[in-house]
C-alpha cells in the first residue's frame, strides 16, 4: 500500500512541473532584469558604472542608449555627467513669444512632449492625472483650475495645475496678464522662473489671505555649509500637483528665501492685472501695471551669506494650488481651504496671454538641438533602418506575436533591439525548456502506468509471510 502511495505521489509531482512558470532564463546573468537592461554591459550608467560609449551616448534613467528624441534631451532626463561627451541633447533655448492664447496646439500634456520645443509652447504638467489646465477656444484665455478630489490626492487637499514653458530662459523680461482665483484662503495663484532641480525661482504670488496684496520673493541656493540647515524652499510637488513649500535640511547647501509683500491698487480677483519680472545678471525688477514694487541688485546681495542672484536657466510656469490643507503654509495662505458643503466648489485662474522677452535670443532661434546633435540623430535613424531592412531580409515570411509581419525587430525602449543571437538565445532556452516539460510528462506517464498495473496479491503474500513468523516465535518460545 505504501508504494502504491509513493508511486502516486511522484505521479502527480512530475504532472505538476511542466505546469510551473519559469521566469528566470538558465543562459543570462542577470536573471530578474528586463531584457532592455541585460543585453550588454554597457547599457547600465550611472555612478558606479563608466560613461556610456559613443555607440549609446545618451544616459537616461541609468541605462545608456542610443542617439534618439527620446533618449537624448536633457529635458527628458538625459544625464550629461554620466553620457557620453555631448551625448545629450542641450536645454532649448530661450525665443520671444507672446500666446493669447488662440491657438490650442500651443499647450500639450507634458507626457505628449518629446522633449523638442517647436512641439508646443507650454506643457500641461499633471494632464495625465487631471485636466485642469486648459485653453477656452471661445474667449481665448487659458484657464488653471483647483478642485478637491480624493481620489487624486492623497491627502485630501485641493488638486491644482501647473503650466511649464517647453524652453528655458537665462535673463529676460517675463509678463503675464491674468485674474487671480484665489478667491477663497488657503488658494495660491503663482507667476514665476523655476528651476526645479536646484530649487532656485523668480516668483509672484498672490494668496487667499487678501487679493489686493502680492508677494515677490526668489530663491537663491547659496554655497556649501558644513552646518544642517533648514529651509522652507518651494518646488512643484509630485503627490498631488500643486506648487508647495516643504521642509528640508541640507548638509552641503541651502536655500535662501527672500520674500516681500506689497499692496496692489486693485482687487487681483477681480481684474486683470499685468505682471512683469525683469532678470539679468545686474538686476530682478517686480512691478504690476507698470508700477514697479520692487528691485534687487546684484551687487548688494553678491555676498557668502546672500549668495547673489539666481544665474541658471529656468522655466517660466504659471500655477494655482491649494495650499491651505498643509498646517505647515495654511496661515501663510489665509487659512483652511474650502470647497463648499459638497466638495464641488472650484477656484479658477484665467489668463488673458503670457509674453517672453529674451535677453539674448540667438541661441533660441537657431535649429535645436543643434547641427551636431541633429547629424547624430540621422546617422542613428538611417541605422537603425537599415538594420529593420536587414531583419525583414533574415525573417522574411515569419509572423510577430501580433500576427503581422515585423520583420524580426524588436524594440525595448530608447533605440534598443534586440538582435539575431538574442533571438537565438532565446529560442534555445524554449527548446530546452520544452524538452525538460516532457521529459517529466513521459516520466510521470511512466508511473502511473506502474501504478495501475502492479499485481494484487500483496494483501495474500503479507498475511502468509505473518503466519510464517508467528509460527517461527512458538517454536523458539516453547514457555508460552
Amino acid at each position: 500500500m505504501k508504494m502504491k502511495t509513493l508511486t502516486l505521489s511522484i505521479s502527480l509531482l512530475l504532472l505538476a512541473l511542466p505546469l510551473m512558470p519559469v521566469e528566470a532564463s538558465f543562459f543570462g546573468r542577470h536573471q530578474n532584469l528586463p531584457k532592455s537592461l541585460t543585453t550588454r554591459e554597457s547599457s547600465f550608467c550611472g555612478s558606479h558604472h563608466m560613461p556610456c560609449p559613443i555607440a549609446e551616448p545618451c544616459c537616461n534613467n541609468g541605462t545608456c542608449h542610443t542617439t534618439s528624441m527620446e533618449a537624448c534631451p536633457i529635458s527628458l532626463g538625459c544625464d550629461p555627467t554620466h553620457s557620453h561627451v555631448e551625448g545629450c541633447f542641450p536645454l532649448p533655448a530661450c525665443r520671444n513669444i507672446k500666446d493669447q492664447f488662440k491657438h490650442a496646439d500651443v499647450l500639450i500634456p507634458k507626457q505628449a512632449f518629446t522633449g523638442d520645443p517647436n512641439q508646443a509652447h507650454w506643457t500641461s504638467d499633471f494632464h495625465h492625472i487631471a485636466r485642469y489646465a486648459k485653453i477656452d477656444h471661445h474667449n481665448h484665455k487659458l484657464l488653471l483650475h483647483t478642485r478637491r478630489d480624493l481620489v487624486k490626492t492623497q491627502s485630501g487637499g485641493g488638486f491644482g495645475a501647473t503650466v511649464s514653458s517647453t524652453r528655458w530662459n537665462k535673463y529676460g523680461t517675463f509678463t503675464a496678464k491674468l485674474k487671480s482665483g484665489a478667491t477663497g484662503p488657503g488658494i495660491v495663484t503663482a507667476f514665476f522662473l523655476s528651476n526645479p532641480a536646484l530649487g532656485e525661482e523668480i516668483s509672484f504670488e498672490l494668496t487667499g489671505r487678501d487679493p489686493k496684496r502680492v508677494i515677490t520673493n526668489y530663491y537663491r541656493r547659496i554655497r556649501p555649509t558644513e552646518t544642517l540647515v533648514g529651509s522652507a524652499q518651494h518646488h512643484l510637488g509630485r503627490d498631488n500637483g500643486v506648487h508647495s513649500h516643504n521642509h528640508h535640511h541640507h548638509h552641503v547647501s541651502k536655500l535662501e528665501s527672500h520674500e516681500k509683500s506689497h499692496e496692489l491698487k486693485r482687487d487681483s480677483t477681480k481684474h486683470d492685472l499685468v505682471y512683469k519680472i525683469e532678470w539679468t545678471d545686474k538686476m530682478i525688477r517686480w512691478s504690476v501695471d507698470g508700477k514697479v514694487l520692487r528691485t534687487v541688485l546684484a551687487k548688494d546681495v553678491n555676498t557668502p551669506a546672500l549668495g547673489g542672484l539666481p544665474e541658471m536657466p529656468m522655466q517660466l510656469q504659471l500655477t494655482v494650488w491649494d495650499a491651505g490643507h498643509a498646517i505647515e503654509t495654511r496661515e501663510w495662505a489665509g487659512g483652511k481651504s474650502d470647497y463648499g458643503a459638497d466638495n464641488l466648489d472650484e477656484y479658477i485662474t484665467t489668463v488673458d496671454y503670457m509674453e517672453i522677452n529674451c535677453f539674448d535670443s540667438k541661441e533660441g532661434n537657431k535649429p535645436w538641438p543643434g547641427p551636431d546633435a541633429l547629424k547624430r540623430l540621422k546617422k542613428a535613424q538611417a541605422l537603425e533602418t537599415e538594420r529593420a531592412k536587414m531583419y525583414r531580409k533574415m525573417n522574411k515570411g515569419k509572423k510577430g506575436d501580433d500576427g503581422k509581419f515585423n520583420g524580426g525587430q524588436e524594440h525595448h525602449g530608447y533605440g534598443h533591439e534586440e538582435g539575431f543571437f538574442e533571438r537565438m538565445r532565446g529560442y534555445m532556452e524554449m527548446a530546452v525548456l520544452s524538452l525538460i516539460k516532457w521529459t517529466f510528462v513521459l516520466l510521470a506517464l511512466v508511473c502511473g502506468a506502474a501504478y495501475f498495473t502492479q499485481p494484487k496479491t500483496t494483501k495474500t503474500t503479507t498475511s502468509i509471510t505473518s503466519t510464517t513468523r508467528i509460527s517461527s516465535s512458538n517454536q523458539q518460545n516453547p514457555g508460552f
